[in-house]
């Protein structure tokens, strides 16, 4: 079993061009997320919402026995593209070493006015 990444042409990126996967291992499909706190109330500019999203996806990984370095593929939705270098600044800080192949998508709204959707694919070694 091995997860390899393939680093992105572009320097520097927080992202990986590709991911490959292979061997004996599950996925986990991770709906879309958003930064929504307890009372169900998305605040905060981009990468407070980013960050509170990727605290979601990792509670949730965490749940199904693996973490953020299990991420091979993330899906993006952004309300404004222009918000795609924060965005990107808060990707680096959560992924380091191992960048996930990422796809952002700029959409006209979002659930509960949230500015950031992020879903997530993951692949859990056997063993």
């Amino acid at each position: 079993m091995s997860i390899e990444r393939l680093p992105s042409s572009f320097a520097p990126t927080s992202f990986a061009d590709a991911v490959s996967a292979s061997g004996p291992g599950r996925w986990i499909h991770v709906a879309g997320q958003v930064g929504m706190d307890a009372e169900g109330k998305v605040e905060g500019d981009l990468a407070a919402q980013s960050h509170a999203t990727f605290d979601h996806i990792e509670r949730i990984l965490g749940e199904s026995g693996a973490s953020l370095a299990d991420v091979v593929k993330i899906t993006v939705y952004l309300t404004s593209l222009d918000d795609y270098g924060s965005f990107s600044a808060v990707r680096a800080e959560r992924f380091g070493d191992v960048l996930p192949a990422s796809a952002a998508i700029g959409v006209a709204d979002l659930l509960l006015g949230a500015a950031v959707e992020i879903e997530a694919l993951a692949f859990v070694p056997e063993g």
